[in-house]
């Protein structure tokens, strides 16, 4: 069970991961090893799954995000584990959601330029046991979040 100050860390490292324990025991009014102890004990118990760098995709050449919905005509088992195999191995997917739905899966792709998204489409048309139902293309970020509302 979290408390409010378990979740008030989880709520500044989503912000900034890279905050010292120094740092986020001085925003929590607390001692360096309470807030030690609580980090370790969130890792521990799977609340707190990595730290990362959140890198600016256009800066890196791959900008163009677009949404690909795919449809399983054939929907076994099998193909399931063969699709999502698959698709963890695809650099350019950088989610996948198994859906229920008109569509069985969403996946979001991030390429260069359309161009290279047509070149991904025909890679993925290879898949036997999947068909592309559409995709939407994005024009432009709204909103992007990684912080989870706590």
């Amino acid at each position: 069970m979290l408390d409010e100050t378990d979740l008030r860390i989880l709520s500044l490292l989503q912000q900034n991961a890279k905050l010292t324990i120094k740092e986020l025991a001085e925003a929590l009014h607390l001692t360096t090893s309470p807030v030690f102890e609580r980090i370790k004990r969130l890792e521990k118990e799977g609340y707190i799954n990595n730290y990362v760098a959140l890198v600016n995709p256009e800066k890196v050449g791959r900008g163009q995000v677009v949404f690909c919905n795919v449809s399983m005509p054939v929907y076994t088992t099998e193909n399931i584990e063969t699709f999502e195999k698959i698709v963890r191995q695809m650099p350019q997917v950088m989610e996948c959601y198994h859906l229920a739905g008109m569509v069985d899966y969403q996946l979001k792709v991030l390429v260069r330029d359309i161009k290279e998204y047509d070149s991904f489409l025909k890679t993925f048309a290879e898949i036997p046991m999947v068909k592309v139902h559409s995709s939407v293309v994005v024009l432009h970020d709204v909103k992007y979040s990684t912080e989870i509302p706590l």
